[in-house]
């Protein structure tokens, strides 16, 4: 019965249009896999208030290039996300990942749903307020800046690639981005995306690389095969072909983040 019922979900999801995405408070049936044990002093960084937001940072306070790591439902504290941004402050920039969730991120097991939780925590408040914190840093020096989001992250990314406030983004494994949404991104832009994803199916990623180049937008859309949604924030330590894959991507979004904001 349960292979005939993933049947009946898998047709169901193949008859939905080119461009269908699920609203925003529908998850991919893997969003929520493996959630982290949150550590507030983990990382080689520290802690401070920026634009109104507490945000880890790593990296030198000196540089005049900074990325700004915007993550899941799980928040700031998730060691994960700390280790990725140690490893962007490693290459040079100055590495921020603000608490968007204001101590309140998503926590699995209580009787707050996503969807619930989503209404005082959603992708559009986050753009929101990432504009006085970008702006903050560019009082203290910083002269560009760019973005990369996981999940959530990445609906938040999107909407600020639409202004001129960064000058590249980067997408993992994102939530809830349209066809609307990438035909006003602005910025060169690289989505780094999972097999196995319902959130974003080739033929949605393959509209999104159309619109981009038509739009002239420089892009990068690749597909990591044998891997889920979340696999680059939320991988299992133990499982060596997770975390190589996890590797892979984090190697390639430094990549782009660095041939568009730092060498510019």
């Amino acid at each position: 019965m349960a292979a005939q019922a993933f049947f009946v979900l898998v047709s169901i999801f193949l008859s939905l249009p080119v461009g269908y995405l699920a609203e925003e408070g529908t998850l991919s049936r893997h969003c929520l896999e493996n959630p982290p044990t949150l550590n507030s002093s983990y990382g080689v960084g520290s802690v401070k208030e920026i634009g109104g937001l507490k945000a880890y940072v790593s990296g030198h306070s000196h540089s005049k290039r900074a990325i700004l790591l915007v993550s899941d439902v799980y928040g700031y504290e998730a060691p994960h996300l700390r280790k990725i941004a140690d490893k962007v402050a490693r290459s040079g920039f100055y590495a921020v990942v603000p608490d968007f969730f204001y101590g309140d991120p998503y926590v699995d097991n209580t009787s707050r749903t996503v969807p619930d939780w989503l209404k005082t925590h959603g992708t559009d408040k986050g753009s929101e307020d990432a504009k006085p914190l970008i702006a903050a840093l560019r009082k203290t020096g910083i002269t560009a800046v760019g973005a990369a989001g996981f999940c959530w992250g990445g609906n938040v990314v999107t909407k600020i690639a639409k202004t001129n406030l960064i000058k590249a983004a980067v997408l993992l494994h994102p939530s809830w981005v349209t066809v609307d949404d990438i035909k006003a991104v602005k910025v060169p832009i690289a989505i780094l995306a999972a097999e196995l994803d319902d959130g974003t199916p080739p033929k949605l990623l393959g509209q999104f690389k159309s619109i981009l180049s038509h739009n002239k937008v420089k892009n990068l859309i690749k597909i990591y095969p044998k891997v889920k949604h979340g696999w680059t924030v939320r991988y299992n330590d133990s499982d060596a072909t997770a975390v190589k894959a996890a590797n892979e991507a984090h190697k390639d979004m430094l990549h782009w983040l660095t041939k568009y904001v730092k060498k510019r």
